[in-house]
């Protein structure tokens, strides 16, 4: 084939730019505004191509000589026909002509693929990092609607699910060297917390969940992802009474700030690191964001909190990992506890009732003065000495073993003395926008390869200030080194040196 023309592509970028400027005067006096920009939009890309065939033209095709010799001593010579390949740019698809030198019996070298760091696949980074954009907001064919829309592009259903599954590669080498910008605001406290949330998967991974079924089960349709947050916040001390009010009745918490002109909301988290995976072991997930609390503080200088829901697992995976943290404070979620004594008061009171309402809010009061003891022993008095029905003496015994359980992560006036969080709140919005919010709705079953692919580019996009255009930048760069440092190197012959 022949090579890209210098004075052609020129040619063609002019011809595209007055096709450009002749459609915008023709048609002032004939299309609405929005329907002109449309227009000139889709002239653009042309232009757009021509450019990209220049620079390739002005790159040339990669000629170092007449042959170049391999670090091993393997001389190979410069064949005589040039070599296509195609680059599929966001403006278009088009050839670059390449110089092959290659020996029989030996693989061939092309001296430009390395020099302008061309990907794998055809699609330059540019544009996977769009489809990467796309995909992990919309559905697979929905996004491959949008490049054929705003780019005129044919992009199957089956590349973006290829691209997505490739893209993430250098998810954990891309945190290990990320550090934190002296200008990235910060807060007194690091915070991790972790919860799940269900992924719904296609039959044969479902069928995969629990072979053998008991009476009554139900086949299960979704995998749990642990969802894992990292971040910094400001300390905040609390009265119990106040944030029991809030929690309980927030429209008489609110009234009662806006009488007096206060506010008691909770400072917002810095520098959120969000995870979500459904193949990684819960441990595993917990070990990328230990690695993330440790890239922030060193040191340990700083104090830790460890915010969990109910899950006991989780909570033994939790104190394990991070037990040896210097100054580590672990709390159960307070929102669980509220749940709880909601529970109770429903099965005593009733459901609505405000006589039950008050009773959560000064149960919950007294939990969070410290008093949990009292809490529980009064339960357990109810049970003892009331006469009750079946179904709320099991609620009432299920809230009491909750407390029981959990009591050791239930210090909350010490919590709210030293102004600590106590709601996970940032991994609960987590599971919401990194998983729920693309993984689930009508039709959609994933794949695990599938599923885990768009989770880690989900969890790059919502952390930070989205990871992930910084990530696509790291990763042509190592797909550079993955594709072409490992290649034996190779340099013009000696003859050739001479000659020049």
């Amino acid at each position: 084939m022949d090579a890209l023309d210098v004075e052609r592509s020129i040619a063609e970028g002019e011809q595209a730019l007055q096709a450009l400027i002749t459609f915008a005067r023709e048609n002032a006096g004939k299309l609405e505004a929005h329907e002109a920009e449309q227009g000139i939009f889709k002239r653009l890309l042309p232009i757009g191509l021509a450019a990209m065939k220049l620079y390739f033209a002005q790159r040339g095709t990669g000629d170092v000589g007449a042959a170049v010799t391999r670090a091993d001593g393997v001389l190979l010579p410069r064949e005589q026909k040039l070599r296509g390949r195609d680059y599929f740019s966001i403006f278009g698809k088009f050839k670059v002509a390449r110089t092959c030198y290659r020996t029989p019996g030996e693989p061939g070298i092309f001296p430009l693929d390395a020099q302008v760091n061309l990907p794998e696949r055809c699609y330059s980074y540019f544009l996977q990092e769009w489809m990467t954009v796309f995909e992990v907001e919309h559905p697979f064919k929905e996004s491959a609607g949008w490049f054929e829309q705003l780019f005129d592009l044919d992009i199957a259903e089956s590349i973006l699910m290829a691209v997505a599954k490739e893209a993430p590669q250098d998810y954990e080498d891309f945190y290990a060297q990320r550090s934190l910008s002296p200008s990235d605001p910060e807060g007194e406290l690091l915070v991790v917390s972790f919860d799940g949330k269900g992924v719904p998967m296609i039959k044969e991974e479902a069928a995969k969940l629990k072979a053998k079924l008991g009476t009554g089960e139900k086949r299960q349709k979704k995998k749990e992802a642990l969802v894992g947050v990292s971040y910094m916040v400001e300390p905040k001390p609390r009265s119990a009474e106040a944030l029991a009010e809030l929690l309980v009745d927030p429209e008489a918490a609110r009234a009662r700030q806006q009488r007096a002109g206060t506010t008691d909301d909770a400072p917002k988290a810095q520098q959120v690191r969000r995870v979500a995976s459904l193949v990684r072991p819960k441990q595993a997930v917990m070990e990328l964001i230990k690695a993330d609390a440790e890239r922030r503080d060193p040191q340990h200088q700083k104090p830790l909190v460890v915010l969990l829901d109910g899950a006991l697992g989780l909570w033994s995976l939790a104190t394990k990992l991070f037990k040896p943290w210097k100054r580590v404070t672990f709390v159960l979620d307070i929102m669980h506890v509220v749940g709880y004594l909601w529970s109770a008061a429903n099965a005593l009171f009733g459901e609505a009732s405000q006589v039950g309402k008050h009773w959560v809010q000064q149960k919950l009061t007294a939990i969070l003065s410290g008093r949990v003891g009292y809490v529980i022993g009064g339960l357990r008095q109810i049970l003892t000495k009331q006469r009750l029905r079946q179904s709320v003496r099991e609620t009432l015994a299920k809230v009491i073993t909750f407390f029981h359980n959990h009591r050791r992560w239930m210090q909350y006036d010490e919590y709210l003395a030293a102004g600590l969080p106590v709601g996970t709140g940032v991994v609960e919005s987590a599971c919401g926008s990194v998983v729920k919010h693309r993984m689930e709705g009508e039709g959609k079953r994933w794949s695990l390869e599938g599923a885990e692919a768009i989770l880690m580019l989900r969890s790059l996009k919502k952390s930070h200030d989205n990871d992930l255009r910084d990530y696509w930048r790291f990763h042509a760069r190592q797909g550079r080194v993955r594709l072409y440092a490992s290649k034996p190197k190779y340099r013009p012959t000696a003859r050739l040196r001479r000659v020049a």
